[in-house]
């Protein structure tokens, strides 16, 4: 049995590249995970969280747990190039610059049935050697996360749909003269496609992004149980609005249109913890609900 993961994969613009941890065909050109392994990876970043001296008495003044932060994740993966001659060596190490160079690249990291990843700037080392037959240790590769969480690879997705279409309230017949039989309520009465449930079984507050598609004449998303809401007051057309509660902004066409914000309240899904969400703005479009169970 290996001790070492699975295999971690680079990825940046459709371009791959596999580091194996063993199990790999030894009669192919392979890229080992080198028994160093990933640093970084199960560490917590820095602490960069600010504390202030008090004047008197011992020790800093208290900090709230919101105030609490962390730097940028270094993630450093060391390597062995497994070639059969020289030239597969440089074929290997080439790949893996091709990967890197100017690109923002996908660190995924699978290892004891977790598939998790982080994204940053990657910065490749050779040892510089020659190598014997085709084998050349002591490589690194680094990657610098301005985003210090790790993702599951798995993502949680759903839609919301308004519960009403217009067509709500009791029906009185076209005469006005009473109620019209059978009683209907329209469709919000039955109808749950509005509200939906985001779950994070990490170790970090995760951040959701919410995809408003179709048509809207403004978009309202409540979070019951909490003070928050966010609230567009523009109309959602061809173009599909983006609220990421990370960056705390609201685009379309990648545009700041932050601006169009009556309510600002981004949520957050607490470690281990759930958030609910509900919909109740009319239009014949959705939105999309996407998250991750996020690791510190």
């Amino acid at each position: 049995m290996t001790v070492f993961p699975e295999l971690v994969e680079l990825s940046a613009d459709g371009l791959k590249v596999t580091f194996d941890g063993g199990n790999a065909d030894p009669s192919k050109d392979v890229l080992y995970i080198a028994p160093e392994g990933v640093e970084g990876w199960y560490d917590m970043p820095d602490d960069k969280t600010t504390m202030t001296e008090r004047g008197q008495g011992d020790g800093s003044h208290d900090i709230p747990v919101a105030d609490i932060m962390y730097s940028a994740r270094v993630v450093t993966l060391h390597f062995i190039v497994g070639a059969h001659d020289r030239q597969g060596v440089v074929r290997l190490l080439t790949q893996i610059r091709r990967v890197c160079a100017h690109r923002k690249v996908k660190f995924l990291l699978r290892d004891a049935g977790y598939a998790c990843y982080v994204t940053g700037r990657a910065i490749l080392k050779s040892s510089g050697r020659y190598g014997d037959d085709g084998w050349l240790e002591d490589n690194t590769l680094t990657v610098t996360c301005e985003r210090p969480e790790i993702l599951s690879d798995s993502t949680l997705r759903f839609q919301l749909h308004p519960a009403s279409a217009g067509d709500n309230g009791l029906r009185y017949g076209d005469g006005k003269l009473g109620l019209q039989y059978p009683l209907t309520y329209g469709k919000a009465a039955t109808d749950a496609r509005n509200v939906g449930t985001i779950r994070n079984d990490g170790t970090s507050r995760a951040y959701p992004v919410f995809t408003v598609s179709g048509s809207f004449s403004y978009v309202s998303l409540m979070f019951p149980g909490t003070t928050l809401s966010l609230v567009y007051s523009q109309p959602v057309g061809a173009t599909p609005l983006v609220l990421d509660c990370r960056s705390r902004t609201a685009t379309m066409g990648g545009l700041d249109v932050s601006r169009n914000l009556r309510s600002r309240g981004f949520p957050t899904v607490p470690a281990g913890g759930s958030l609910s969400v509900n919909l109740q703005s009319a239009g014949s479009g959705w939105v999309t609900v996407t998250s991750h169970n996020t690791y510190m």
